[in-house]
């Protein structure tokens, strides 16, 4: 098992009273995604397929209907703001299994086309909701898999709109042959994928019979990846959706609520980074990361999130998060929102038990973020160094960043009294 799971939390710091003896260990949850590659002829890696895992099983054996919806949404909320496409599938197409609310646009498809491909599975009845729904996203550039093809004629419309067509081997056993000829001749285009390869005579077996590529235990057997996830609050996610969904909201509203919970905020910067808007390295603000992402598909994240699952983070950790992402924000000059960023990003490692180096890889932040976060250079590194230092009761440290002890403590108080009103009106639900 691959696994990347933070440590404990670093010790709270001494000045910042809203913190004081938090473990923030015991609201953070793990978050696992299984994955197994598919490959060529030759062996060749070409893609994974990501697939849902419990924690403390691996067992993907879900009841039908709102169970399944919410495993997919875990997977797909997890890969893009958990892990990040990047980490787990470099530039490889990734696989996600579908329920039929997906397709039928009951439920969003918040990530964008260029680096998955949708899998049809075989209990999704192919009616016409469901090809509407093939034919709508593909014309958004998605590609189309169908999964576990077995020769079925009420599948058949479906492989006309497929780029992939799965075979399971051990299904079709004698009649794999007859069933590779049915979707080359109703999909001619598609790839078709053997799936169920155990020993190298079925890859070849296969491969002979002209399929194009492979996937199963003789090639790799699924790999669990394993992280610890801060969830946004379910409460901060309704008004979200309610903003977004009502009345044309302001930029200022929108950042006020996703900034409002650390955990959000830090899932949108690092799904902007896994979901390819061309700009993978530059993001310099959270406000810009929600202007990237765009009111629809934050909105369809937010939504994949409530379902996926959100809780409460503790509201000690929460306040201290915001109120240092605040103080850094108003001690550095003309630059607010590069402040706020790397002051939230900050206390989102504190919070997380990570190092900051380790946080920032995940995010796809701008260089000027990263040297402000782990160099300390710069306006914000400096207002950073100074509040930390603040915390920390060390004022020759705050008189080294440049900046005078009253003139942080001022800061830090505004920023205090201003993150305990938001931690408020965030459990009042206002």
């Amino acid at each position: 098992m691959t696994t990347d799971e933070g440590g404990a939390m670093a010790r709270p710091a001494s000045g910042a009273p809203a913190a004081r003896g938090t473990s923030a260990r015991g609201e953070l949850s793990p978050v696992r995604v299984g994955r197994q590659g598919i490959y060529d002829a030759g062996r060749t890696l070409v893609a994974y397929e990501l697939l849902f895992r419990n924690h403390g099983g691996t067992s993907a054996d879900l009841a039908e209907g709102a169970e399944q919806d919410h495993a997919t949404s875990q997977v797909i909320s997890a890969t893009f703001g958990d892990f990040g496409v990047e980490q787990i599938a470099g530039d490889r197409p990734l696989f996600l299994n579908l329920t039929r609310p997906f397709f039928t646009g009951e439920l969003p498809v918040p990530c964008s086309p260029e680096q998955v491909v949708l899998e049809l599975l075989e209990n999704i009845t192919v009616d016409e909701e469901v090809l509407l729904g093939l034919i709508r996203l593909r014309a958004l550039g998605y590609r189309i898999a169908v999964d576990d093809f077995n020769g079925e004629e009420s599948r058949l419309p479906a492989l006309a709109l497929a780029d992939y067509v799965k075979i399971d081997l051990e299904a079709s056993g004698d009649d794999f042959e007859r069933v590779l000829a049915m979707a080359r001749e109703h999909a001619p285009d598609a790839l078709v994928v053997v799936e169920r390869i155990e020993d190298e005579a079925m890859l070849a077996r296969c491969a002979a019979a002209g399929a194009d590529l492979f996937q199963g235990y003789g090639l790799q057997r699924p790999v669990t990846l394993e992280a610890m996830s801060l969830t946004p609050s379910q409460l901060v996610c309704l008004r979200l959706v309610r903003a977004l969904t009502g009345a044309e909201a302001p930029i200022r509203e929108i950042e006020e609520l996703v900034a409002s919970d650390p955990a959000l905020s830090l899932r949108v910067l690092r799904t902007v980074s896994s979901v390819a808007h061309g700009t993978r390295g530059e993001i310099r603000s959270l406000r810009q990361a929600i202007v990237l992402l765009g009111p629809r598909q934050l909105c369809s994240w937010v939504v994949l999130m409530l379902l996926g699952g959100v809780t409460t983070v503790d509201t000690e950790s929460l306040t201290m998060v915001l109120t240092r992402a605040a103080a850094v924000s108003r001690l550095a000059d003309d630059d607010v929102d590069l402040g706020y960023t790397v002051g939230l990003l900050s206390g989102l490692a504190t919070v997380l038990g990570m190092a900051e180096e380790e946080l920032v890889a995940t995010t796809g932040v701008a260089q000027s973020v990263r040297t402000a976060l782990v160099g300390r250079r710069g306006a914000a590194g400096r207002a950073l160094q100074a509040v930390l230092a603040y915390e920390e009761d060390e004022p020759l440290v705050i008189s080294n960043a440049g900046h005078a002890v009253y003139e942080v403590s001022r800061a830090y108080l505004a920023a205090l009294s201003g993150a305990m009103v938001t931690v408020s009106a965030v459990l009042q639900g206002h």
